[in-house]
This record gives C-alpha cells, sequence and structure tokens, in this order.
C-alpha cells in the first residue's frame, strides 16, 4: 500500500471531480494505491476506482496509515500517473459528469508518453486498463511505486556525477608568494589536525589568511611531483583545507623564502580530498633536517647536507642579521627541529624577537598623526571654498534664470498679439464667399415654374393613353415607355415617379403570373425539379411578400416528395452494399433537405459498419505485409479511408503489434551491446535510432539511457568550469559585468532555472552557436549587444569558440587555438584569437581597457587549460563500461590494475 497526499493542484482537480459526481465523500486530500485500486479516502466513505473492473464506487473502509509512511506528489512523474484515472475512467463513462473527446488509440498514446519514463508500457481498451514492465503484468501500484523511485534514481545519479569533478593536470606550477607566520602554542598545533598526517602549523595561508597544515616525509619515503623544473622529492608540504591548495618550497629553499610550488584545485572538493588522502599515506609528524630534492639530484653551490642542532644555532642569536634571524625562526616552523630542541631553546628565541622589535620602533607614529591633523584641516579649509564657490554658482543661475523668464514673457506676448491679427484677417477673408454666394442665386422651383404649362399638360394625356392600353403591350414595347419615362423632361420629377411606380407594378405582376405557372408545371415531378424551380422562384427579383404564398405551397409540396423518395430509396437499399454504395446513399440523402432520418438510422447505422467491415477485410487481404514498410503503408490507408474507430482500432492493433516486434528487432541489431559500445559507434547508432522509423516509445527507451547519462556529465563538467572560470576571472581582478553570463548548467537540467537566467544565454545560442553538439554546453557568455539582446558577442563551450559582431559570425574549434592576447593600442584595441595555422581574429569583449591584458591572460590560459583534457574525459571513453588500460578520468595518468589513481588518488576509475 502506498499513501500520496495531494499537492494544491491534484487536490483542486479531484475535489471538483468529486463535486461533479456528487459522490458522498469527505476526501482527506490522501491517495491510497493498493494493487489494481486507487482509493480516495474519506473520514468516512472512500472513492474507490477499479482498473480491471472500470468501476467507481463509494464504500466504507478503515485503512491503517502512519503519517511517516505518507509520500508527496511534488513529482511530476507521480502527478502524471495519477492524472491519467481522470482520462480512463472518464471514457470509460463511469465517472458521471465527464466527458472524454479522445479515442481509444489516442488515449494509449497518452499513456504510452506518460509511462515511457519509468519504462511501463500501458494496455488501455473498452474493457480494461494494464500494465506492463520487461513483458510482464504489473498493478496499479506498481506503476505508482516506479514513479516514485525514478526520482530517487535521478537523485541517486545526479550524487554520483558531481563526485566526478574536472580534471586536472596534476603538475605543481612555481609561484611566488609570502607566508605570513603566527605565533602557535603545542596545544593549539596539536587541536589543529585534519587527518592524513597533516598538522597545524603557524604559517598562513597567502589567499585566505587561515592556518596552514604541515606533512613531513622520512627519506625513502618522499612524495614525488613533477613540476616544470622537473621531478621533485618532497620532505615538507603544506595545505589549506579552505582553498583546496597544496604548497611545498622549491629544492633547497623554505617555505617561508616564499619560492614554491602550488596544486590548487580550487572547487573541486573531492579531487582535493583524494590528493590529500594519497599524500598522507607516507607522511609523519617526525622533524626532518632535509629540504625538498630533485630527483636527478641537482643540487646548488654552497647547500650544507648536514644541520646543526637548534641548541647550537641559539648560542649567538644575538649576531645573526635579521635575515638569517628569520631563516631560523622558518627552518623552526617548518620542522627542521624536533620538538624537545624548540622548547629548550623557546626562551632565547623570544627574548631575542622582542629585543629586535624594541629597536626597530621609532616615533615616526606621532610625526604620522600631525600630519594627519594637517591634512584635515586643508580639507576642512578645501570643503569651505567649494561651499563660497557653490553659493556664487548658484546666485549667479538664480540671475540667469529671472533674466529667461522675462524675455519668455515678452516672447509669448508678441506670439499672442500675431495670432491675434492672423486670426482677424482669416475671420475677415472667410466672410466673402458667403456674401458672394448670396448673389444670383435661384431655387429649382422657380426653373420649374418656368416650363410651359402647355407642352405639360399634352405630355401628360399622351401617357395617360398609353397607360390605358399597357396591359396589351409587349415586354419590348413596356420596357421602351419606361425608358421614355425616365428622360422625359415636360412634367415634374414627381409626376413622373408616379407614371414609373405604376408601371414597375404592371411588371411585377406579369412575373408573378409567370412563376405561378412554373409552380404548377411542376406539381407532379420528382424532388430534385422542385428543388430548381423553388430555387428560381426565391432568386427571383420580386418583393418578397409577393412571392411568400407561392414559395410556402411549394415548399410544403416538396417535403411530401422528399420523404416519398427518402423512404423508396432505403427500402430499395441492397442488404450487401460495399462501402462506395453506401457513401453514395448517404450523398443523395443529404440533397433532400429537413427529412427526418431517425426511422432509417438503425438501418444505416448497421448497413455501414457491414460495408466498412468489408472493405477493411479486402483491404487487408489485398495489402503486401511483408517488410515495415509495408504495415505502415497499409496503417495510413486505412487511416485515410475514416473507418468508424470501433471497427478498425482491432486492426490497427494487430498491426502496430507486427511494427513492434520489427522494431524491437531493428534496434536490438543496431544497438547490440551498448555498455561496451565506444562514443563514435553509440553516436552513430544514435543517429541511426534517431533518424528511424521506429515506434516512439521503442525509440526513446533505446537512447535514454546514453542519452541522459551524457547529458549529466556535460552537465556537471558545465557546471564545475563554470566555477573555475568565475574563480580565475575574480583572481585576475576582473570587474563583474553585467554582459557577463555564466550558465546555470544544474539548473537548466532539474528545470529549476528562472527565465531572466538563461534567456540571453538562449537566444546567444539560437542566434550564432546553433550548430553546436549533442552534448554542448555553454560555459561563458559575452553579450554586446546594444539592446542586451543576445545578438553579438562571444560564446565558449567546451569544445568552441562562438562569436558573433554586427557584420559577421564564426566558429572557432578550441583545439585550434594557438593563444588568446589583448592590444591595448589606440588603432587596434581588442582581443585577438590566434589559430595554430596562423589566422588571427578579433572577437567581442566587454571590459574595462585597464583590465584588458589581465581579461585575455584568464581566457587563453583557461584554453589551455580546456586543451589538456586527458583520452578518459573523452565521451567515447566514458561511452565504455570495462577499460583494460586505464586512463585515469581525472588526470589522464595511464596505469593497469586498480580503480585507484596512483597519480592524483582518483577512487573511481573503472
Amino acid at each position: 500500500m502506498i499513501v500520496l497526499k495531494a499537492d494544491s493542484e491534484l487536490k483542486m482537480t479531484f475535489e471538483r471531480l468529486i463535486k461533479t459526481m456528487h459522490a458522498n465523500v469527505n476526501w482527506t486530500g490522501l491517495f491510497v494505491a493498493l494493487d489494481n485500486y486507487l482509493i480516495l479516502q474519506g473520514e468516512v466513505r472512500s472513492l474507490f476506482f477499479h482498473f480491471d473492473s472500470r468501476k467507481v464506487a463509494e464504500n466504507i473502509v478503515d485503512l491503517p496509515i502512519k503519517e511517516d509512511e505518507i509520500k508527496d506528489t511534488d513529482e511530476a512523474a507521480v502527478r502524471d500517473v495519477i492524472n491519467m484515472i481522470l482520462y480512463a475512467f472518464g471514457k470509460w463513462g463511469t465517472i458521471q459528469g465527464l466527458r472524454v473527446e479522445k479515442n481509444t488509440e489516442q488515449l494509449n498514446t497518452l499513456f504510452e508518453h506518460v509511462l515511457a519514463g519509468i519504462y511501463i508500457e500501458p494496455e488501455y481498451t473498452t474493457q480494461y486498463f494494464r500494465f506492463y514492465h520487461a513483458g510482464k503484468r504489473i498493478t496499479y501500484e506498481d506503476v505508482i511505486q516506479a514513479a516514485l523511485e525514478a526520482k530517487e534514481a535521478v537523485q541517486k545519479e545526479e550524487e554520483a556525477d558531481e563526485e566526478q569533478g574536472l580534471w586536472h593536470k596534476v603538475e605543481w606550477k612555481m609561484a611566488h608568494t609570502v607566508f605570513e607566520r603566527t605565533e602557535l602554542s603545542l596545544s593549539e598545533r596539536a587541536k589543529g589536525r585534519i587527518g592524513n598526517n597533516f598538522y597545524k602549523v603557524g604559517y598562513r595561508c597567502p589567499k585566505c589568511k587561515g592556518n596552514l597544515h604541515m606533512i613531513m616525509y622520512p627519506k625513502g619515503k618522499e612524495f614525488r611531483i613533477e613540476t616544470p623544473e622537473g621531478v621533485v622529492l618532497l620532505a615538507k608540504a603544506c595545505t589549506c583545507a579552505a582553498c583546496h591548495r597544496f604548497y611545498t618550497p622549491r629544492p633547497w629553499k623554505l617555505l617561508g623564502d616564499g619560492d614554491i610550488y602550488l596544486m590548487d584545485f580550487e572547487e573541486d572538493k573531492k579531487a582535493y580530498e583524494d590528493y590529500l588522502e594519497l599524500m598522507g599515506r607516507n607522511g609523519e609528524h617526525e622533524a626532518n633536517s632535509r629540504y625538498n630534492e630533485y630527483e636527478d639530484g641537482r643540487k646548488p653551490a654552497g647547500v650544507e647536507d648536514e644541520q646543526q642542532p637548534l641548541e647550537e644555532l641559539c648560542e649567538d642569536l644575538p649576531e645573526y642579521s635579521d635575515a638569517d634571524f628569520e631563516e631560523l625562526l622558518n627552518k623552526i616552523e617548518e620542522g627542521f627541529f624536533p620538538e624537545s630542541s624548540i622548547a629548550a631553546c623557546e626562551p632565547a628565541i623570544q627574548e631575542e624577537k622582542k629585543r629586535r622589535k624594541k629597536l626597530k620602533s621609532t616615533p615616526a607614529s606621532d610625526q604620522d598623526e600631525v600630519t594627519d591633523d594637517e591634512e584635515e584641516q586643508d580639507e576642512s579649509k578645501n570643503r569651505h571654498a567649494e561651499k563660497q564657490h557653490g553659493n556664487e554658482s548658484a546666485g549667479e543661475s538664480g540671475w540667469k534664470r529671472n533674466e529667461n523668464e522675462r524675455l519668455y514673457a515678452d516672447a509669448r506676448q508678441d506670439e499672442t498679439e500675431r495670432r491675434h491679427v492672423k486670426g482677424s484677417r482669416y475671420e475677415s477673408d472667410s466672410r466673402q464667399p458667403h456674401e458672394a454666394g448670396q448673389i444670383g442665386g435661384e431655387s429649382s422651383d422657380e426653373k420649374y415654374a418656368q416650363v410651359n404649362n402647355a407642352e405639360a399638360q399634352k405630355a401628360r394625356e399622351t401617357y395617360q393613353a398609353k397607360f390605358g392600353v399597357a396591359d396589351r403591350m409587349s415586354e419590348r414595347q413596356l420596357s421602351e415607355l419606361k425608358h421614355q419615362l425616365m428622360h422625359e423632361t415636360r412634367i415634374s420629377p414627381e409626376e413622373r415617379k408616379q407614371y414609373l411606380d405604376v408601371l414597375e407594378e404592371k411588371e411585377q405582376d406579369r412575373k408573378l403570373a409567370a412563376l405561378n405557372k412554373k409552380a404548377e408545371s411542376c406539381a407532379d415531378k420528382n424532388y430534385a425539379v422542385m428543388r430548381r424551380v423553388y430555387d428560381e422562384i426565391a432568386e427571383e427579383k420580386l418583393p418578397q411578400e409577393k412571392k411568400q404564398n407561392l414559395l410556402l405551397n411549394l415548399k410544403q409540396k416538396m417535403q411530401t416528395q422528399a420523404e416519398r423518395e427518402v423512404a423508396e430509396l432505403v427500402g430499395k437499399m441492397p442488404p450487401n452494399m460495399d462501402r462506395a454504395r453506401y457513401h453514395a446513399l448517404r450523398e443523395k440523402l443529404k440533397e433532400y433537405e429537413g427529412v427526418d432520418l431517425t426511422p432509417y438510422q438503425e438501418r444505416l447505422e448497421s448497413q455501414k459498419n457491414l460495408a466498412e467491415q468489408q472493405e477493411i477485410k479486402n483491404m487487408i487481404r489485398q495489402s503486401r505485409k511483408i517488410t515495415r514498410d509495408d504495415l505502415t503503408e497499409l496503417k495510413e490507408r486505412l487511416k485515410e479511408k475514416e473507418f468508424e474507430p470501433g471497427l478498425v482500432l482491432p486492426y490497427f492493433e494487430q498491426i502496430e503489434n507486427k511494427i513492434r516486434q520489427m522494431d524491437e528487432n531493428e534496434i536490438a541489431e543496431i544497438t547490440g551491446d551498448p555498455a561496451h559500445m565506444s562514443f563514435d559507434e553509440g553516436m552513430d547508432a544514435y543517429q541511426k535510432i534517431a533518424e528511424g522509423p521506429y515506434l516512439p516509445d521503442l525509440k526513446d527507451n533505446a537512447l535514454e539511457l546514453l542519452s541522459r547519462r551524457l547529458s549529466k556529465i556535460k552537465t556537471d563538467e558545465c557546471e564545475q568550469l563554470v566555477n573555475k572560470l568565475k574563480n580565475e576571472l575574480e583572481e585576475a581582478g576582473i570587474t563583474e559585468s553585467q554582459k557577463h553570463y555564466f550558465y546555470p548548467a544544474r539548473k537548466v537540467l532539474l528545470k529549476q532555472a528562472a527565465p531572466q537566467e538563461t534567456e540571453v544565454i538562449d537566444y546567444a545560442m539560437a542566434s550564432y552557436a546553433a550548430g553546436n553538439g549533442l552534448f554542448e554546453y555553454p560555459i561563458f557568455v559575452v553579450d554586446t549587444s546594444r539592446n542586451n539582446s543576445g545578438k553579438e558577442g562571444i560564446i565558449l563551450t567546451p569544445e568552441h569558440l562562438y562569436y558573433s559582431t554586427l557584420m559577421t559570425s564564426y566558429r572557432i574549434d578550441v583545439p585550434s587555438i594557438d593563444e588568446i592576447t589583448a592590444s591595448t593600442g589606440l588603432l587596434n584595441r581588442g582581443v585577438y584569437v590566434t589559430e595554430k595555422n596562423g589566422k588571427k581574429t578579433k572577437i567581442p569583449y566587454a571590459v574595462e581597457n585597464k583590465q584588458l591584458t589581465a581579461y585575455a591572460g584568464v581566457l587563453n590560459e583557461f584554453i589551455h587549460y580546456l586543451q589538456e583534457k586527458p583520452d578518459s574525459r573523452n565521451i567515447s571513453y566514458l561511452a565504455k563500461e570495462k577499460h583494460d588500460t586505464i586512463c585515469c578520468f581525472r588526470c589522464g595518468y595511464v596505469y593497469k590494475g586498480g580503480n585507484i589513481c596512483p597519480k592524483c588518488g582518483f577512487k573511481n576509475n573503472a
């Protein structure tokens, strides 16, 4: 039994469902997955969903639930598995008030997509909903458990990936720095251990100012390191656990001299801890008087092998120079003398320290205070003078402001006067046309009054005579009379309109009489003829009230004839009609508008199903079904026919099962044994499967494991590279810029990144790095566009340097870069990339000119670091599960046997 607490989204959804179903359940917000049931636990009555019986029912049940066993539903996979309930039971019709439009095939596709990520296959039909894993049937409770475990598996995989860290070239770099030294008691030194034979000393880390811890090696067990000067055997070394750094003096030098070798693991704590453990294996806390030495025996002239006892060296301390005394103190700190000797000589050494400090003290501090007071007085005077000057400036500004206001007022008054004069002139001009329009005017009525009354009377008599015989006129004669009236000028327009109206009425009566005859002539014709006559009458240009009764009578006759013809057509329908003839019949029946086909619907539906079933069988029997393409083509042709889903679905399932089997066999042949594939082989298989016409779930399952593994490796790499570059820019003194963007790889992978964190990076990648590789993530983006869009600038990935300017964009392979330099001249200022073939390119940047050289230096070092990536960091190496000769994942050291690197201490090589 699995108990889940609904989140806010699920709670709202299922409370609405309970309300829609009118269920008598007061839900507690808990889901219980038990066998093939999902139970919404109520305070008294609970709501049960049963996947096998398709039933939804209320019942009283007492479930023993413990608070510590309740799990959250905050993962998308768990929420999706629960939400499947709505679609499955809604389609079955067992949830009152819920309707699902998708058909069974579409629901199966939806469920396959939901469950693909947890490797479960659904089988949803009109009778049941079942689940399978690796070919074995499982319960709904198992599905919920798989969704919960998927989250835990991802978290474990991420934790494992995070331990891998960056790669490191385990070569100690030469450096020069200053180590401050503090006094530590023996008890303080004893308390400050970090394990692995490292003990606290008085030296402070130059970076964080915390106390260092030292390790010493007995003769014959020195720790061997590689340096630019060759191999060095360590007698002593120090570390800072906070900065993940190691320090050791150069051969025949002291740490206090500042002339050192440095190993910096930066933010890679795991790599630091492994190397710390490796260094501590042969270490001890016994004093030794030896220096670090070159493995080849080189030694500067004048260096003494034998070290005098501390007691002898402390006999003449006042005669030592400051440099000699400081060297002695450094040797004491660096373990050249046993603790018993140090304890014996401690009083004399402390006394000598006090004496030397007293000699160095001077009254210079008092002089400094006087100087500071004088400077403060001068500064006060300067402030007073600036204040007076400011008041004068303010007064002058006030005078100027008053003068400006006066001038502005005068100008505004002049403008008002000009507008007044100009407006008066415009008003005067505008009256002239109005006045002119009053002269010589004459109305149209006066013009008609001047017409000869005798001619008008004559015209009236003529038209009255013609209208007396209008009923006997032909269509042509009426048309000529109408034309004559329209151009008549002897009578008034009002009289002309009266004559024309009478003429129009006579024309309409003639048309209506003709239409009546046409309607009577089709009374004994078929429906099609009646329909044609009806449409002609409806389209005739007559007032609707004149033809309304005619149309109504004709429509009633059409209805009677249509019903008679439909009954006859359905009655003569043959029992074994094929689908083409059936569709022709349905199209024919559609022509009879307004006929109720309900009495014939059952017979028509039955005939349709018989016709479709016969056509489906014929198509399948006549089709070639040998290859996958044959089956796919057959399925598409069945889809194109748009058969009834319930009829064709069983055939679809048979075809899909055959296609699935073919796809599984072909994918298995392409992938072979993925665990032992090289990257090139794996990518070749990846591309074939990705581009192949395989079922989506099979394709996703085949690609997911390798894709997820590689993407997580690259995400971890990207995240740590971002931290490394950030630190190096900061240490170089490069000011943090709003134009610089670092990719939040881990957040993107976990879908936790806010839009504003990636919008500029995403736009840049889409604009001028669209050809990036499948697992190529950006490390660093510089946006030099004016609108801060990411359209111009640079993108640095582990594989490429992309850049874009207003005029061009280009990609440079990281391995082909020779160096990155800066030019600070006036004419050629900028950052330049020189490739190994000699080509030199100027790239965009967004730092101040004074930081240009340091910025280019950081990029140059970082590019060289990327180029040092060992073979074990290649994805082709990572894709293999087993390696005979091991190339250390962290440092690239090649060795055989064991999973712990003898050079850097990495423990997870395989």
